[in-house]
This record gives C-alpha cells, structure tokens and sequence, in this order.
C-alpha cells in the first residue's frame, strides 16, 4: 500500500486529468493551425494525439496515430478531448491491426494466432 501523500491513478484517471487540460491546449493547437501548410498542420495534430494514443496501445502507437490522422478533424479532436471516446478509436483501430498485421508481415499461423493472442491479452 503506497504512502498516504503517494496519488495512485488507473489508466481512466489519468487519461480524465489529461483530458481537462488537453481541452486548453487544444484551442491553443487550432489557434497554431492556422496559416500552416496541410503537412504541418497533420504533423501537430499527430504530435498532440500521438503521446495519448501511446498511453493506450504502445506496441502499435505509431501505426495507430497514423491511422486515426485518417479521421476528419472533427473526429480527431474529439479523441484529443474525450478519453472514452480515443479509447473506442483505439480499439477499432487495433481491431483491425490484429488481422493486418499478420498478413503484412507474413507470419505463419502459429505466430499469427499468438500475436492474435498478445493483442486480445493487452486489452485486458
């Protein structure tokens, strides 16, 4: 049991906190969109979004930040703002990795089904 003045915080909590103080920094993100080439403008948002989606699903992060960078941008700073609305994203995105991924990197079936395996378990 840690000290009394030690804060232990689960995942959701943390990610609540952050949400409170992302809705600040995200006006400060659109202001610093502005007159930006399109290029820039992906490469801040993926730099705001990538530290969270990190959070959830380290493994496949990068992967991952790139994909919901596919979203329109309403969607996108929505998962900045909302916890449980980035862990959904999160979690369809890494659904549909956990069928690519053994494709693209042509494991057997044995690998695929224990890869299969990793992803289910992170989950929990």
């Amino acid at each position: 049991m840690p000290p009394p003045h030690v804060s232990v915080y689960s995942m959701d909590d943390f990610l609540a906190c952050a949400a409170f103080y992302r809705k600040f920094r995200l006006a400060a993100l659109t202001e610093s969109l502005e007159n930006r080439t399109p290029s820039e403008q992906r490469t801040l948002i993926g730099e705001t979004l990538y530290p969270l989606v990190e959070l959830l699903e380290p493994l496949f992060a990068p992967k991952i930040t790139g994909m919901l960078l596919e979203l329109p941008r309403t969607q996108i700073f929505r998962c900045i703002e909302s916890p449980g609305y980035l862990r959904q994203k999160v979690n369809e995105a890494s659904d549909v990795l956990v069928d690519w991924y053994p494709q693209q990197m042509k494991l057997d079936e044995q690998e695929a089904k224990k890869f299969r395996a990793v992803m289910i378990f992170s989950k929990l």
